[in-house]
């Protein structure tokens, strides 16, 4: 699937900002399934310094500083990237999660360092006790991994309200839990932490879903905004499946990924310091429109 991409977002100040240094996780990345053809970013005011930054995630990251007094940010990406993420495998046929397990702990040397790494808490996903009683549910003893976690993701859709509003970044995750509402960050945080309190490895991944564009497709939650959803390794073989508990989906066509880390913090879509602003307004507008 080829698509159109547009992202923008724009900051309105209550009083002027002498001097701004921003960073962002806005420019999507190549890998296996998914290709960037072009891509443009484009800020205003103009910035008096931008660089381009991989950070220890791969993820591609432009750092921005102003200096020119301003009341309003604006910043746009449009991109062209074409998506064909490899088709999953059976889940059943994938290996047990214990043995996933056992391997991403190993002796205390994994094999798979990169990987093991996402088996920890990290600032937004704690370790929460009811969330380990939640994916024990799915976790049955000797099940196939991606089937545990196909069924996770599918609970997770069912049991929550998408809900815009009834939390923000802030908001504890046991709090999220406990309130069953939230939006995609919020449901990705909880897919990772039922996961990672098995010693699995889970991380959260940024991104867009498709917009819709004909009256005949079916809305998918999370559209026209920054998306999440979750990666989670199946062994050596499957490899990091991206599942999507907002719209209980396998992550395929209908989605492109721009970063990956541990939780949002990792991987914020933009985020900075200012001098001066005050209080302040914040809009974003995206499409990903596909095109053949």
């Amino acid at each position: 699937m080829h698509y159109l991409l547009s992202h923008r977002t724009t900051y309105t100040y209550a009083s002027t900002v002498d001097s701004a240094h921003h960073i962002a996780h806005l420019r999507a990345r190549d890998f296996p399934g998914q290709k960037v053809t072009s891509i443009s970013i484009v800020t205003s005011p103009l910035p008096a310094l931008a660089t381009q930054h991989v950070d220890h995630f791969g993820n591609l990251i432009d750092i921005y500083r102003i200096d020119k007094p301003h009341t309003r940010f604006d910043i746009e990406v449009r991109a062209e990237v074409e998506v064909r993420f490899p088709e999953p495998p059976v889940a059943a046929s994938t290996p047990p999660w214990e043995e996933i397990r056992a391997a991403l702990h190993g002796d205390g040397f994994p094999r798979r360092v990169d990987v093991s790494e996402f088996i920890h808490e990290s600032p937004l996903v704690p370790s929460v006790e009811a969330l380990r009683a939640y994916g024990a549910v799915s976790l049955t003893p000797g099940r196939p991994i991606l089937e545990a976690a196909r069924e996770l993701t599918s609970r997770i859709k069912a049991d929550f309200e998408y809900h815009p509003g009834a939390t923000d970044i802030s908001t504890p995750l046991g709090d999220v839990f406990a309130g069953k509402a939230g939006v995609c960050q919020d449901f990705a945080h909880v897919q990772i932490a039922a996961l990672r309190a098995h010693g699995l490895a889970a991380g959260y991944v940024s991104g867009y879903i498709r917009t819709i564009h004909s009256r005949e497709e079916i809305a998918l939650r999370g559209a026209d905004a920054s998306h999440a959803w979750v990666a989670v390794w199946c062994g050596e073989d499957a490899g990091w499946v991206h599942l999507d508990p907002t719209n209980d989906l396998i992550a395929q066509e209908d989605h492109v990924a721009v970063a990956w880390g541990r939780d949002f913090s990792d991987v914020s879509p933009l985020r900075g310091v200012i001098l001066g602003g005050d209080s302040h307004s914040y809009g974003v507008a995206v499409t990903l429109v596909p095109t053949g």
